[in-house]
C-alpha cells in the first residue's frame, strides 16, 4: 500500500513523542496569513512563505495523517489536482484570448501570492527575458562582502521560481558555462510520500554536465578528453512536469550517489507539495542551477548569458508564468553585516578529540549538532534518547532516513548539491590563537586557468568553508555567512599532495605561515565562533576516488550518522584518521608562538603539534564544582528577577540584576565557556541584562 510511510508504525513513534494535543482547523490556515506573519514576510528570508508553525505543530499534523493514512491521501490528491486543473484552465483561456494575463487577486494562496512572490501574470515565450526570470548569488570574494544560506563562495546560484500544471515541460536551453562544474537541479515531483518546500525535504534531481547532449554541432566542454575552449558550447535541456516518486520516474538519473543518466530529459514537479511541514499547502516550483570555479576572468557566470526558460502544456502551447519576486531577491542576496566577537576558546565539546559531522541533510545535521551537546557527557540528556528523536523527528516529518523509502533515505536533501559529500565542524579561536588543518589533498581537474582539456580526477572540485553559523546570537536573523574559503587549486601541497593551512586573525599570522614553506594561511574573520564545512564533489565515475570518498555507498548513513543506533564515530568523529585514510582533515589548536616554534622551513603535517586539551580546560584555581554552584547562584537569581518582572517590582529587578551582572563577572572566561555549554544562550541574556 503506497500510504504505508503514514501507517501504524509512525502512530507508534508519535505516541512516544506524546504528540497528542489537538490540531488547529486547516481552513484558517489556507485562507490567509495573519497580520504578525505578513509583517514577518518584510525581514523572513526564506524563498517559500509557509505556514507559521513550530516543530511540535508538524508533529502533532502528522499524527493526524497517520490516524487515517488513506483518508489523508485521498484528500491531498484531489487537492494538488484540483489545483493543477484551475491553473491549467486559466493558461489555456488566456492562449485562447478569454482570459487576461494577470492572474486575478484570490486565485492563489497566500503562499504563492504574497509579498515576496506576487503580481503573477502570463507571457509569451517572445516576450521572455531570462534575467527577469532568474535571480542569483554570484561567486564573491568574502574579504569584500558576505553572503548568507552558506554559498561556497567559488560558486554562482541562480534560481528559478516557477509555476506549471501538471503534465506541462520546462525547456531551458543556454550555453555551457566556462567553469569546472555546472548542474541543474529541480524540485523532485509532487509527492505526497515525500514532501519538499524548497527549503526542507529530500533531495533535488539533478542533470550533471558531462551528461548533457549538446546541440548538433556543439561542444560538451565537460566531458572527459574535451575541448574546454570550444566557441560552440549550445545545449537544450527539458524537465517534464509530473506527480509521482522521483526515483521511479527518473530511474537512472536518482540513483544515488551518482546520479548518472543519459539524455537532456529529467522528471521534476510544477510546484511542490509541502506536507507535514508546511502543513500540506502548496508552493512554487524551484530549478536551481550551479556554476562551480568559473574561469579566471570570465565573470561568476562562466562567460555565457543567463539560460532561457519556456513552458510548455501537454498540447504544444508554450508560455511563461512570471511575478514580481524583488523583495524574495532582495532578502536573498543583499549582503550580510559582518560580525565582530571576542575571541572564544573552543567549547569542550568541540575539543581536541572531535572530528567531523558527517552530513546527512541540513536539517538533520543541525538537529544531530544540538543533540550531541545537549547529551551526556557534556549535557544531561541521555544520548539514546536524544539520538531517538532525531531519528523520529526526520523521518515523521520528513519521511526521511536510512529506513524511509528512496528517496528518503539518500544522503543528500533539499538545496544541497547532490554531487557532493559534505562534512561539518564547529570550531572557536581564541586570543593568540591558530587553528591549523592538515591531510592530503585529492587531485582535481586543473580548469581556472583556461586550460584547454577536461582532466580526469580524483574529485571534479574541493573546498574548505569556515562560516558563522544560522540565526545564532552574533548572526540574529541570518543564515549560515561564509567568512572565507579555500578551493583545491588554492591550497599548498608538497610533493605527497599534503597540506598544512593555518587560520587566524590577521594579527595573530604566524611568521612561517607562508607558501615557501609549505603552509597556506587564511583569515579566520572577525566572528570567532564558526563552522568548517568540506565539499567533496564526485561526479562518478570519471572524477572520482572509490578507496577514501566518503559519499554514502562508502559511508552509509546507519554508520556514518551521529543519530543512528549503529553509528561509527570512529569513521569521521575523532580527530584521527578513519574511513577518509590519510586525506582525513586533522585538527590542530595552538598559540601563534607554538607554531612559529616549528621553524622557517618547509614543514609537514608530521611537524603540527597534536592538539592538547588546555586550550579548554578550567583555569587553575577553579573547579568545575564551584561553577555548578555558580550556575545555582545563576539560576536563582534570574528566577528571582523573572518573580520581580511579573510583580512589576523595579527594586526587586534591579537587585536581581546586579546579582546576575556580579556572578557572571566574577567568573573567569573558560568558566563562562563551560557554563554556556550547558545553557545555550545564557551569555546574550546577560548582555542584554547589562544593555538594560
Amino acid at each position: 500500500m503506497r500510504a504505508c510511510w503514514i501507517g501504524w508504525h509512525r502512530v507508534a513513534l508519535l505516541l512516544s513523542l506524546g504528540a497528542l494535543a489537538v490540531l488547529p482547523s486547516r481552513s484558517a490556515a489556507m485562507e490567509r496569513l495573519s497580520g504578525s506573519q505578513n509583517k514577518e514576510l518584510e525581514t523572513s528570508r526564506e524563498t517559500m512563505v509557509l505556514p507559521d508553525l513550530t516543530w511540535e505543530d508538524r508533529l502533532k499534523l502528522a499524527m493526524e495523517a497517520a490516524r487515517q493514512p488513506e483518508k489523508y491521501r485521498a484528500d491531498r490528491e484531489r487537492e494538488i489536482l484540483a489545483f493543477s486543473e484551475k491553473l491549467e484552465q486559466r493558461v489555456r483561456l488566456w492562449l485562447a484570448g478569454k482570459a487576461e494575463a494577470e492572474f486575478p487577486e484570490g486565485f492563489f494562496s497566500p503562499y504563492i501570492d504574497n509579498a515576496k512572490t506576487h503580481s503573477w501574470k502570463l507571457v509569451r515565450p517572445e516576450q521572455i527575458d531570462p534575467k527577469d526570470q532568474w535571480y542569483a548569488i554570484a561567486a564573491y570574494d568574502p574579504a569584500e562582502v558576505l553572503r548568507q544560506f552558506s554559498p561556497d563562495p567559488h560558486a554562482t546560484y541562480l534560481k528559478l521560481i516557477f509555476l506549471a500544471p501538471l503534465g506541462a515541460k520546462l525547456h531551458v536551453e543556454g550555453d555551457f558555462p566556462h567553469a569546472r562544474f555546472m548542474d541543474y537541479q529541480i524540485l523532485t515531483p509532487v509527492d505526497i510520500d515525500h514532501p519538499v518546500t524548497g527549503q526542507m525535504g529530500i533531495c533535488e534531481v539533478p542533470i550533471v554536465d558531462a551528461d548533457i547532449e549538446p546541440d548538433p554541432g556543439h561542444i560538451n566542454p565537460f566531458r572527459l578528453g574535451a575541448d574546454r575552449t570550444a566557441k560552440n558550447r549550445h545545449y537544450h535541456v527539458t524537465f517534464e512536469l509530473k506527480m509521482g516518486n522521483a526515483v521511479a520516474l527518473n530511474p537512472k538519473a536518482m540513483i544515488a550517489p551518482q546520479y548518472r543518466g543519459p539524455g537532456n530529459t529529467r522528471v521534476g514537479g510544477p510546484f511542490a507539495f509541502t506536507g507535514h511541514i508546511g502543513r500540506d499547502v502548496i508552493v512554487p516550483s524551484l530549478l536551481w542551477l550551479r556554476i562551480f570555479a568559473p574561469d579566471k576572468g570570465v565573470g561568476p557566470y562562466g562567460g555565457v548569458a543567463w539560460p532561457k526558460a519556456t513552458l510548455e502544456l501537454s498540447t504544444g502551447e508554450k508560455f511563461w508564468i512570471t511575478c514580481d519576486k524583488s523583495l524574495a531577491v532582495k532578502l536573498q542576496t543583499e549582503p550580510v553585516p559582518r560580525v565582530t566577537t571576542p575571541p572564544m576558546e573552543p567549547y569542550p565539546f568541540i575539543g581536541p578529540s572531535l572530528g567531523w559531522f558527517k552530513m546527512f541533510g541540513i536539517v538533520n545535521l543541525t538537529a544531530e549538532a544540538r543533540a550531541y551537546y545537549k547529551s551526556r557527557p557534556w549535557g544531561d540528556e541521555d544520548p539514546v534518547q536524544a539520538k531517538a528523536r532525531v531519528r523520529q523527528m526526520l523521518r515523521l516529518i520528513f519521511n526521511q532516513g536510512p529506513d524511509a523509502p528512496p528517496p528518503g533515505n539518500y544522503g543528500n536533501a533539499a538545496t544541497e548539491c547532490n554531487y557532493t559529500a559534505y562534512l561539518s565542524r564547529p570550531m572557536n579561536l581564541g586570543a593568540n590563537k591558530v587553528i591549523v588543518l592538515t591531510g592530503k589533498l585529492p587531485v582535481a581537474p586543473r580548469t581556472r586557468n583556461g586550460e584547454k582539456v577536461m582532466e580526469r580526477g580524483e574529485v571534479r572540485y574541493f573546498s574548505f568553508t569556515h562560516q558563522l553559523g544560522a540565526n545564532t546570537q552574533f548572526n540574529k536573523g541570518y543564515y549560515g555567512t561564509p567568512y572565507g574559503s579555500l578551493m583545491d587549486d588554492e591550497i599548498v601541497v608538497n610533493e605527497n599532495r599534503e597540506y598544512v593551512i593555518v587560520f587566524s586573525r590577521p594579527e595573530d599570522r604566524p611568521a612561517n605561515a607562508k607558501a615557501e614553506f609549505g603552509v597556506t594561511w587564511q583569515d579566520w574573520g572577525t566572528a570567532a565562533p564558526q563552522t568548517l564545512i568540506l565539499r567533496w564533489m564526485s561526479v562518478m565515475p570519471e572524477w572520482y576516488m572509490e578507496k577514501y570518498s566518503f559519499h554514502e555507498n562508502n559511508a552509509p548513513w546507519k554508520k556514518a550518522g551521529w543519530s543512528q543506533e549503529t553509528f561509527d564515530k570512529s569513521l569521521f568523529m575523532e580527530n584521527r584518521p578513519g574511513l577518509m585514510g590519510p586525506y582525513h582533515p586533522v585538527f590542530h589548536y595552538m598559540t601563534r608562538t607554538e607554531f612559529e616554534a616549528i621553524g622557517m622551513r618547509p614543514i609537514r603535517p608530521a611537524d603540527v603539534p597534536e592538539w592538547k586539551a588546555e586550550g579548554a580546560s578550567m583555569p587553575q584555581g577553579q573547579t568545575w564544582p564551584e561553577t555548578q554552584q555558580k550556575v545555582q547562584e545563576l539560576k536563582q537569581a534570574f528566577e528571582d528577577l523573572r518573580i520581580a518582572r511579573e510583580n512589576r517590582d523595579p527594586k526587586a529587578i534591579r537587585e536581581s540584576a546586579q546579582r546576575i551582572r556580579r556572578i557572571w563577572d566574577e567568573l573567569p572566561e573558560p568558566a563562562r565557556v563551560r557554563i554556556e555549554e550547558k545553557f545555550p544562550g545564557i551569555r546574550a541574556k546577560v548582555e542584554e541584562i547589562k544593555l538594560n
